[in-house]
This record gives C-alpha cells, structure tokens and sequence, in this order.
C-alpha cells in the first residue's frame, strides 16, 4: 500500500467516525447517514482496491477510473453546493421573519 492510500485511508476511516457520531446524536436524518456512510465506505474501498474503479469506469463506459472519480465528485459537489444555496436561502427567509416581527411587537408597545 501506498502513502497517499494510508493517508486517503486514514481521512476516511476518520470521516466514517465523524458520520457515525453524527448519527448517534441525531445531527443527520437517516436519509443522510445513510448517504455519507455509502460515500465514505465506497470511498475506503476504492482506496484498498483501486482496481475496483477501473472496473467500473469500463462498465459505465468511461476510459479512466480516475476521470470516473473526477466526473462523480463535480455531480456531489454540485449538488451539495445546491442543497446549501437552498438552505441559505430558507435561513434568510426565516431570519426576514423574525425580524419584521420583532419591529411589528416594538411598533405596537411604543
């Protein structure tokens, strides 16, 4: 095994732990435990065995293993960019909320 495996290895065990922790103090729905647990469990096994996602690329007909990480990182990437923009926006929304009501109450004690 390589150094970047061991070190590739260790973050993910790592983040694995993190993932876990999470679920354990209900920080994430099950929905999303679920999803981190597959992504970094994937992510261990194709740092032990790097032949897997050549297999794989072939399959879904791409000609580097390494182009298949790099085109599945840019698609969760995106889509975690997405979920944030989303939920940015709803905090905004809400912190909006709160504060026009809290300058209505102080309108109507005055």
């Amino acid at each position: 095994m390589e150094i970047i495996q061991i070190i590739i290895l260790a973050f993910t065990l790592f983040a694995l732990s993190r993932v876990l922790v999470n679920i354990k103090d209900r920080a994430f729905s099950a929905l999303e435990g679920t999803f981190w647990i597959v992504f970094w469990s994937l992510a261990v096994m194709i740092t032990i065995s790097p032949s897997l996602i050549e297999y794989v690329s072939i399959l879904v007909g791409v000609k580097r293993g390494i182009d298949l990480v790099i085109y599945l990182t840019i698609i969760i990437l995106s889509y975690l960019i997405f979920r944030l923009y989303v939920l940015f926006n709803r905090q905004n929304e809400n912190i909006t909320k709160i504060v026009r009501r809290i300058a209505i109450n102080k309108e109507i004690k005055k």
